[in-house]
């Protein structure tokens, strides 16, 4: 019988990790076949004891290019839908990508805690927003702007373009032409402190 692994311990790729009667498999690090769990990558294990789960942890976790169920991520609005908005990604947990081809929804449910009647007064086309990732289906991600850090982080006026200031909970007013509008706006909107890296 081989030993299963010990919590902290480091694993490499294709290392048994112990049987399914003994632990829950993480799907994002390990794998099972003929009922004995093997690792799908190197690093560090991390048991849960209480819920008998194991999973691995590594390095490549924060250099990672491909998102994940629970991320944050930094985009923009493309375009605005009767019950939904589409939004291109640029950020993926403070991590710059160039080029990304990486496109989520945001459904009318999902953009507040608060009732929703129309999407316009929520979001605009153009608007930067940060949103978490709460499922995935094929190469399109569901996003989620629920939540006090979440939402509108930049925008400009639909009818001159210049930067709004917020002046209220979910008001922006234009300095240049007096325009009001609305958005889901997130808590830190135009003062967004965020070390990004590539």
């Amino acid at each position: 019988m081989k030993k299963s692994i010990k919590n902290k311990d480091i694993v490499l790729t294709g290392q048994y990790l112990g049987v399914v009667e003994e632990f829950l498999p993480d799907k994002q690090s390990s794998y099972i076949k003929d009922g004995k769990i093997f690792a799908t990558k190197t690093g560090i294990i991390l048991i849960d004891k209480e819920k008998k789960k194991i999973e691995i942890k590594s390095h490549q976790e924060k250099d990672r290019k491909t998102v994940k169920v629970g991320d944050i991520v930094i985009g923009t609005v493309l375009f605005l839908r009767q019950y939904s908005i589409g939004i291109t990604f640029h950020t993926i947990n403070n991590k710059l990508h160039f080029n990304s081809s990486y496109f989520g929804n945001t459904h009318v449910s999902q953009i507040s805690h608060k009732y929703i009647d129309k999407i316009s007064d929520a979001f605009q086309i153009t608007d930067i927003l940060r949103a978490k990732v709460i499922e995935q289906t094929s190469n399109e991600f569901k996003l989620s702007t629920v939540g006090k850090n979440l939402g509108v982080i930049h925008a400009d006026c639909v009818i001159c373009g210049t930067a709004l200031e917020k002046v209220g909970y979910n008001k922006l007013r234009c300095s240049r032409c007096g325009n009001i509008e609305t958005r889901k706006l997130a808590n830190d909107y135009g003062n967004v402190n965020e070390i990004l890296r590539y």
